[in-house]
């Protein structure tokens, strides 16, 4: 009995302890729609899952113990469980697709390099366990140099340039920016040296050249091209001498 209850609760923290998953992007940008409902899509899975393999464990460990009422009541419960999470997840799936202003979800691209003082910067790999996504799930890279745009919109800047740093965890401005590496978080600002001179940030999107990268949203396109080709130099040469162009 003592060794079903020790299983059983040991199963209960692991399942608790997945709950502390905290949501990146929630600061600046609104990267997912977690002030929109009671509690995120991803939070009624969690939350679902965790309640579901509850009730399956005591099923197991006790169902030798359990009078005929007790377990209608526990598989009840298991069917309300999966009930309220599918009915939950169709019914915020259908009000997104509604209310926001991409109508639905878009899959859109956009290449990009960043280069510090000569040298090709790359984000940090993956952390998460099982992902190999450098952000979040609506707006991330697969360690190719391509932002990924995936799911519903619910503001155009949530396809921005500055989003997309904001949810690798770094930053972008006008005159600066974090990038997070395997190195740690490198930091970039105009008037910071390169080859011993002071060096500014330039943003270019298509060849072109950008004042307020952060809030530049990204074309909305599946394939590059027609999808923007974005390159961010930092650098100490004039701008006559970068090559603009993102290869």
């Amino acid at each position: 009995m003592k060794k079903r209850l020790f299983l059983l609760l040991l199963v209960m923290f692991a399942l608790l302890a997945s709950l502390s998953y905290s949501h990146e992007g929630e600061e600046e940008y609104m990267l997912d729609h977690s002030e929109l409902y009671p509690i995120t899509q991803w939070e009624a899975v969690t939350y679902g899952s965790a309640a579901f393999a509850i009730l399956i464990a005591f099923i197991l460990f006790f169902h030798k113990k359990m009078s005929d009422v007790i377990k209608r009541i526990v598989y009840l419960l298991v069917a309300v469980v999966v009930g309220a999470v599918t009915i939950y997840l169709i019914t915020v799936t259908l009000h997104l697709n509604v209310t926001s202003v991409s109508k639905g979800p878009v899959h859109w691209h956009a290449d990009f390099e960043i280069w510090a003082c000569d040298k090709e910067i790359f984000l940090a790999k993956p952390q998460r366990f099982l992902s190999n996504k450098q952000g979040v799930d609506l707006l991330h890279a697969h360690q190719d140099n391509r932002i990924h745009v995936e799911g519903v919109l619910l503001d155009y800047r949530q396809a921005s340039i500055g989003a997309f740093f904001h949810a690798v965890g770094g930053s972008l401005t006008y005159d600066g920016m974090q990038v997070p590496t395997d190195d740690g978080l490198m930091s970039f600002h105009d008037g910071d040296k390169c080859n011993e001179q002071p060096a500014r940030l330039y943003v270019f999107v298509n060849g072109k050249l950008i004042q307020n990268p952060k809030e530049h949203v990204i074309a909305p396109y599946e394939k590059v091209p027609p999808g923007d080709r974005i390159k961010i130099v930092f650098t100490e040469k004039s701008l006559e001498e970068i090559n603009p162009y993102v290869k």
